[in-house]
């Protein structure tokens, strides 16, 4: 197939729309690839070229999210196609291309500019994160910088470095936030989609649930950071790709965390949607702590359903009980090591504030921070302050939503913050002008909170 044969008249039909010139059309993709994944697009007149003439079909996931957001329309409309497939759907390409497809490096025809970028990226995880790599020796970490040049290296040890450093990542984000992980997380996304699309052997298998698992933690962390959209594509390619390698525990983890993100944006009847396949496919696993975490994603949504459901959501929160959660897991061990019992009794106090029983709301979320949850810590404050203050306690509301914000000050999670500040808004119209709410204000100001 000759260059002219394969030109993205999509693509350039868009450009001439806008009357852009390339310079200007790499210039917005960049700026939007650096909002997206914090990082510097590379992106030049010429790299726009190569996409117009199909040279490039099929860019890596952050510079296609970058594309979309730029023009405003999907991959399949900007004439883009993954040329991994033997032969390339009408639907997913607009165009009638129907051919056998030659594979480029990572399957995603990664020109010279994206294979050092994918470098750069692999550099600057070891140069900028050490104690991500801290568990890798000189020679793992070349092993796996080899294979992301070049996917036909991929072995099992590759694949354990790189799990290695992704569970490495989700203690860094439990311990010091999301701002902290996220960079790390989403190279390792792109180093795992450059894996998995341009390998062909026997870890295929084993690279799409490694391509799940890495997307859950960048839904979950992106959601932490207000960057709703994104979590949601993360979250459906964790499933679809956990679907594809029959990882169950994966899939129950991606529908569970993308169902606790949906009830928190206010759309419960989807969040339970979401929770009940969660449930279905963690029922696969011998995992008690992945059981129990989708049992009490599920009591969070139908909680907040309505008191129509008040009765299945008591039933899940049984169902989350009843599974023992008391034993330590690390995060190799269990994609829901952070389930212990303080994260039950989080969950438990959540759903019950929601259905109305503020005593016991009270005694759970107490236990929460008592047994002092792996996650959410801040967000246990907040919580059991937003329930006295429900309960008409407004010193020790206040006070608890203090503890909060301490916390909440060196989190810089924008999940976290509108939780404080939906809390702030509650002790305003529950005591406007108190001087319990002036004292609030003051420190909250103080930590620039607000």
């Amino acid at each position: 197939m000759g260059e002219s044969a394969s030109e993205n008249h999509q693509l350039e039909r868009l450009i001439r729309q806008r009357d852009w010139k390339r310079p200007e059309v790499a210039a917005r993709v960049n700026a939007a690839y650096e909002e997206i994944t914090g990082k510097q697009g590379c992106y030049d007149a010429e790299k726009i070229r190569q996409l117009a003439r199909g040279i490039t079909r099929w860019p890596t996931q952050g510079y296609r999210l970058a594309l979309e957001q730029t023009f405003g329309v999907t991959a399949a409309e900007l004439g883009f196609y993954n040329p991994r497939a033997k032969a390339a759907k009408v639907s997913q390409t607009g165009t009638d291309v129907c051919a056998d497809l030659l594979l480029g490096w990572g399957g995603e025809e990664v020109d010279e500019v994206q294979r050092r970028e994918l470098l750069r990226a692999m550099a600057v995880l070891t140069a900028a994160s050490p104690v991500i790599v801290a568990a890798l020796n000189a020679e793992e970490l070349e092993r796996t910088i080899r294979a992301a040049a070049s996917p036909s290296r991929v072995d099992a040890a590759v694949l354990d470095n790189i799990q290695t450093i992704l569970n490495q990542a989700r203690l860094q984000d439990d311990l010091l936030g999301p701002q902290a992980a996220i960079r790390t997380t989403l190279t390792q996304v792109d180093i795992a989609e450059a894996l998995l699309n341009g390998y062909k052997g026997p870890y295929e298998s084993r690279l799409q649930s490694l391509r799940s698992k890495v997307s859950i933690s960048a839904g979950w962390q992106l959601f932490d950071l207000g960057r709703d959209e994104l979590a949601r594509n993360h979250f459906a390619t964790a499933r679809d790709t956990a679907d594809e390698a029959r990882d169950h525990a994966a899939g129950a983890m991606a529908l569970a965390e993308w169902s606790g993100m949906t009830e928190e944006v206010g759309k419960p009847v989807e969040a339970a949607d979401q929770a009940a396949g969660a449930e279905r496919r963690a029922a696969r696993t011998e995992d008690p702590l992945l059981r129990a975490h989708a049992a009490g994603i599920a009591a969070l949504a139908l909680a907040k359903s309505g008191p129509d459901y008040r009765a299945d959501a008591q039933s899940a929160l049984a169902r989350a009980d009843s599974f023992d959660v008391t034993t330590a897991r690390t995060p190799e061990e269990s994609l829901a090591y952070f389930c212990t019992p303080g994260h039950i009794a989080r969950m438990r106090a959540k759903a019950l504030r929601l259905i109305g029983d503020l005593p016991g709301a009270i005694g759970a979320a107490r236990e929460s921070l008592r047994l002092q949850a792996v996650r959410d810590r801040a967000a246990s404050h907040i919580l059991l302050g937003t329930i006295y203050i429900d309960a008409g306690d407004l010193d020790a509301g206040v006070a608890s939503i203090l503890d909060g914000a301490e916390a909440e000050a060196a989190n810089a999670s924008a999940r976290l913050s509108g939780q404080l500040l939906d809390a702030r808004t509650l002790v305003h119209v529950r005591a406007p002008g108190s001087a319990s709410a002036r004292k609030l204000d003051r420190r909250m100001e103080e930590l620039q909170l607000i």
